[in-house]
Order: C-alpha cells, then structure tokens, then sequence
C-alpha cells in the first residue's frame, strides 16, 4: 500500500507542476486528491465486502425455467460468437468487437454460443437452487437441465466449456462501471460416477445485471438447436426493443464470423428462417419477420413489419 501510494504522490506532484502550482499550492492540491482517491478506495473496499458476503441468488434479478436474464453486453458484440469446428484460438487481452456502448477486451480461448448457454445455465441455477456462493451437482443434472442427452462426449464437451469459462479473463466497461476477471471463479470436476461439477461463482458479475439486461427464451433457443449464428441472431435482436437496420457486414462482425460475405449472408437467411420457425413455434400468434435490402441491409420486425419501420428501411 506504502508504494502505491508513492506512486500516486509522485504521479500528483508532476500533475501539479503541469498545472503551474508549486509550494503550499502544490502541497494543497496533492493532499487533496490523495484524501479523494483514499475515501473512494474505501468505500470501494466497503461495497466489495458487501457484494461477496451477500448470497449469490440475492445479487440476481428474477430469473425462470424458460426465461434467463443475461446482461446485454453478452449478447451484443463477439464475446461469444462463431468458433469454427476445431479452429477455437487463444487469445491474449484481444479487444471484442462489440456495439460502441461497451468497451471489452478478452484473454483465454474464443467462446462461442455453447459456452454461453452453459453459463446462463449455472446462473439460472444460482438463483433456482439459492446458492450462497457455490453450486454442487452432477453432470446427468446439468445435462438434463440442459435438455440434453447423458453420455460420456456430451460430459466431456461440458466439462471443457466449464474450463473454458473459468480460465478466460474478460474486462468489460460500460456506462461508469468495469468488470475484469473470469466468469465462474473456481471449477472442480470429479468424473467418479455420473461426475460431480463443482462450481464457485464470480460475485462481481452481479453489477451487470442491475439495469442492462434481457430475458432470453429458453425454449425457442433450444429449438434453434446447433445452429450458432441462429442462436446468436436470436439474442443480439431480442436485446433490441426497436432494432434498425445494420448492415451484413457489420452483423458478421459482430458475431466473428470469418465466412465471406457472400457465404455468410447465405447462412444468414437459414438461420433467420430458423429463428421465424423457432417464434411461432412457441408463439402462434408471432409477427417476427425480417427483410434484407438490396443494398445488404438487414431489418427485423420484431412485432410484425410497422409503417414507420418500412420507411426507414425504405433509406437502405
């Protein structure tokens, strides 16, 4: 602490000078800033020790079987995207290609759709099971509250994205608030059996969800089945209340495609077609439809196509 706080005199002392302020001056304005960044630091310090001694399911918001909360800031950008069969790389402090009201940077190796619909899981089970701080439970239980089939490559592929969760350091910055750490804080896997998975959550995460979030549908994204870019198209629009248009391009972007353009629009209408289906599926009554611009824009209606959103794709 004695050293970080030289650092921190010195760094006001020559920020000062810059200022043209020398003797009491000078003195004035350093004792007071360092008074200013030691009260913030406590009473950082203080809500730090508040968060990590409150049970994890108290720090979330309302969370249901079929509709999981998830901060937008998740669902907006190339934090989890498109990772190609066998092409997964490890990245070191990579900044994420993401909607300009976040800043985020990501080491470890790429996630991609599997790995947040695990997370969002384990988050669901938080506030389900009311975990205090850590989740104990079996592979077959995670598989089913997956909706997935138990077997041995299944449980394998779960484990490795639970590692993958715990071992990437992401750094997120929105609004006046940053996060920096891993998403779970500790995994413990014992395979003896049907293989017990245990899970320490990361309470700092619990800030993302204040105000900045979406409820997901369970249900249409398991209807949407393998299909990354579908799953991913279905979390980027429900995140938008009134979405306007983006380009492809810039949607390839955004969910870290590296297909050409011309492959990925292709894959784009398939998956589209896919999330429509998946809509009606769970909701008859759904209006959810799309149209693509000759100028390769893309439009969604979430509501069905509306007068004013027609003449504004009308501009593209």
């Amino acid at each position: 602490m004695k050293l970080i706080n030289k650092k921190l005199t010195e760094e006001l002392i020559i920020k000062a000078r810059e200022l043209g302020l020398t003797g009491k001056q000078l003195d004035t304005y350093v004792s007071t800033n360092m008074y200013i960044l030691e009260k913030e630091r406590k009473n950082k310090a203080e809500e730090e020790a508040k968060l990590l001694g409150t049970a994890m399911q108290q720090l979330l918001p309302e969370i249901f079987e079929d509709k999981r909360a998830m901060p937008n800031s998740f669902l907006r950008g190339a934090l989890f995207g498109m990772v190609r069969k066998g092409r997964r790389s490890l990245v070191g402090d990579m900044p994420i290609f993401t909607m300009s009201q976040y800043d985020l940077t990501f080491t470890g190796y790429e996630l991609d759709q599997n790995d947040l619909e695990l997370w969002d899981t384990l988050i669901y089970l938080a506030r389900e099971r009311n975990v205090n701080n850590e989740l104990r439970i079996t592979l077959y239980d995670l598989c089913q509250q997956m909706r997935l089939s138990y077997n041995q490559e299944r449980s394998k592929k779960l484990e490795e994205r639970a590692l993958r969760l715990q071992l990437g350091q992401v750094k997120i910055q929105t609004n006046n608030k940053t996060f920096a750490g891993s998403l779970i804080n500790n995994v413990y896997i014992d395979k003896e059996g049907d293989g017990k998975l245990v899970i320490e959550y990361n309470k700092k995460l619990a800030p993302l969800f204040t105000e900045d979030f979406t409820y997901i549908s369970a249900d249409i994204r398991h209807l949407l089945g393998d299909n990354q870019l579908a799953r991913w198209l279905y979390n980027f629009y429900e995140s938008h209340n009134q979405p306007i248009p983006f380009a492809i391009d810039f949607i390839k972007k955004l969910c870290r495609s590296d297909s050409e353009l011309k492959g990925f629009k292709q894959k784009l209408k398939i998956s589209l077609e896919q999330v429509k289906k998946a809509h009606l599926a769970v909701n008859y009554k759904s209006k959810w439809d799309y149209e693509i611009s000759k100028n390769n824009y893309l439009m969604i209606y979430p509501k069905g196509k509306t007068k004013k959103q027609l003449e504004l794709f009308s501009k593209f």
